[in-house]
């Protein structure tokens, strides 16, 4: 089944703070995600809640989508990462959880022809800004729970299957500097 994104989510704008390097509530900015749309490369980036940005605090069922700048891509919120806000930058999408897994539709909304298609639309200015109303006319292909899981299941095994070789092939590396060192050093000594 396919539906708008809009029908199946609300959609709103992160907030606009000014971060400090402590805080309660972590505050996303794109520069916080590695190349596999993790939230790895956290620091220095708090804010405190108060009355104008609690509305902007991530629950479990959230995805956020960069929605201005040269990435766009989206993530799921999971409440092992900690209290989050996002920054404007991002685009809440407060999917309703009966129809959609949020981790489905983060990676639904990262697959090549959905970016392509953002891209396109918010195409036309220096920097990607994607309109919100046309945002919400996406349309989302909307399989079974069961079908959904079974899809995030893959990927995240794929994930991990990328992050163990990206760690090996550093470790190789290193161990070709270390050798290519040592037959170095071993012929400035003849």
């Amino acid at each position: 089944m396919n539906k708008k994104l809009g029908n199946i989510a609300d959609i709103q704008f992160g907030s606009y703070d000014k971060p400090t390097r402590e805080g309660a509530v972590k505050y996303l900015h794109a520069g916080h995600f590695d190349k596999l749309l993790k939230p790895t490369k956290f620091e220095d980036s708090f804010i405190e809640l108060d009355d104008k940005n609690e509305k902007f605090l991530l629950e479990e069922s959230d995805v956020i989508l960069a929605g201005k700048g040269h990435r766009t891509f989206a993530w799921a919120y999971d409440s092992a990462f900690g209290k989050a806000v996002p920054s404007s930058l991002f685009f809440i999408i407060k999917a309703n959880s009966k129809e959609v897994l949020s981790s489905y539709l983060a990676h639904y909304l990262n697959s090549e022809k959905v970016q392509y298609n953002l891209k396109l639309i918010g195409a036309g200015a220096t920097i990607t800004s994607i309109p919100k109303k046309e945002l919400e006319q996406i349309t989302i292909a909307i399989p079974s729970i069961e079908e959904q899981q079974r899809i995030v299941n893959l990927i995240e095994l794929m994930d991990k299957e990328v992050r163990l070789t990206q760690e090996l092939l550093k470790k190789r590396t290193a161990l070709k500097q270390g050798v290519v060192n040592k037959l170095i050093n071993n012929q400035m000594k003849i």
